[in-house]
């Protein structure tokens, strides 16, 4: 399992840089640049969630599973990721397309 840590503030799985899912979906799959990979499942944090976080009741997640789309990553084996650690960036996204895998290593060419 990766760690991931978070800077996508807005995204309404994210609390204290950490995501509250058991896992996520890098996507990109014909990706060669950091630019072309996103987070699958960035949702938008409404106004309407509260303060607490509801949705985040367990806590985020220090580990998770992360499925990869990404072929050309090096960090990518049978579509899973086996990085130790990686960042999801895209603070202020309003869409999963504004959303990148930072820790994207293009292991083509």
């Amino acid at each position: 399992m990766t760690i991931l840590n978070c800077g996508v503030k807005n995204c309404y799985y994210n609390k204290s840089s950490r995501c509250c899912k058991q896992g996520i979906q890098v996507g990109g799959s014909d990706a060669t640049i950091t630019e072309a990979t996103y987070c699958g499942d960035f949702r938008e944090k409404r106004d309407s969630v509260t303060s607490k976080e509801e949705h985040c009741d367990m806590g985020p997640e220090n580990r998770l599973n992360v499925k990869c789309e990404a072929v050309y990553c090096t960090f990518n084996d049978n579509c899973k990721c086996h990085a130790k650690e990686i960042t999801i960036q895209g603070n202020g996204a309003t869409h999963q397309s504004l959303t990148e895998c930072g820790s994207f290593e293009c292991g083509c060419r």
